[in-house]
């Protein structure tokens, strides 16, 4: 976790930075002669999720304007420990637990955003996929055919979340090429586990019930 936590720390500062080393484009033009201001050339966007970090997920997103209306939006990340699944997960295992190791896991979304107002500005609604994969070693027991026929061994388990969603936001534009992303949605999430069967002594593959997810979460970027 030390790893992520300088990261993000460093991700926040070299926005910061270019942040006021660059203040916010403002073209003038002939179109709107009566204060003579247009709206922004900036296209792109790059933000970090703050909410999200909560749930063991540190993605970077990337935000493209296509139009005046719309842009894509997608995202990869690093995963590390599946605290959204300790709470509410049928198996879920806890990151406290001594028996089980995380390990890095990683993740991506891809979007479209409809702006009814204009493109990288106000509310918006967007459909989206996400998904989120964490893995972990755990201490169980196997069999061997030699003495002494029961021995401690690591079982790599992971699990999966496959979420189709529809998110609503806003996008706030807080300072210089700051902005600030609001967002909050539904989506219905699958998990996919491999888990060690103490059984079988063996790692099998389950796929979970389809169930609702409620999401939200807050983003801060900077747009160029």
């Amino acid at each position: 976790m030390n790893i992520m936590k300088t990261i993000i720390i460093i991700a926040f500062t070299v926005i910061s930075a270019i942040a006021y080393a660059q203040p916010r484009v403002i073209t003038f033009g002939a179109e709107n002669e009566t204060d003579g201001v247009e709206n922004p050339v900036e296209k792109n966007v790059i933000k970090i999720s703050i909410f999200e970090i909560l749930t063991g997920d540190f993605p970077i997103y990337y935000e493209r304007a296509l139009n005046d209306y719309f842009s894509a939006e997608i995202s990869a990340g690093l995963t590390f420990g599946d605290y959204y699944g300790e709470l509410f997960g049928d198996n879920a295992f806890s990151p406290s637990d001594q028996s089980v190791d995380a390990r890095y896991g990683y993740s991506f979304s891809a979007a479209l955003r409809f702006y009814p107002i204009q493109s990288l500005e106000d509310f918006y609604i967007a459909p989206e996929f996400k998904y989120r994969k964490y893995n972990w070693e755990r201490q169980v027991e196997a069999f061997t055919e030699e003495a002494p026929y029961v021995i401690e061994a690591d079982a790599e388990e992971s699990r999966v979340y496959s979420m189709p969603r529809i998110t609503m936001g806003y996008v706030y534009y807080y300072d210089y090429n700051i902005i600030f992303d609001f967002h909050v949605g539904i989506g219905m999430n699958t998990p996919t586990e491999e888990l060690f069967d103490n059984e079988e002594f063996r790692v099998i593959e389950t796929k979970r019930n389809t169930k609702p997810r409620i999401h939200f979460g807050f983003k801060i970027g900077y747009i160029f």
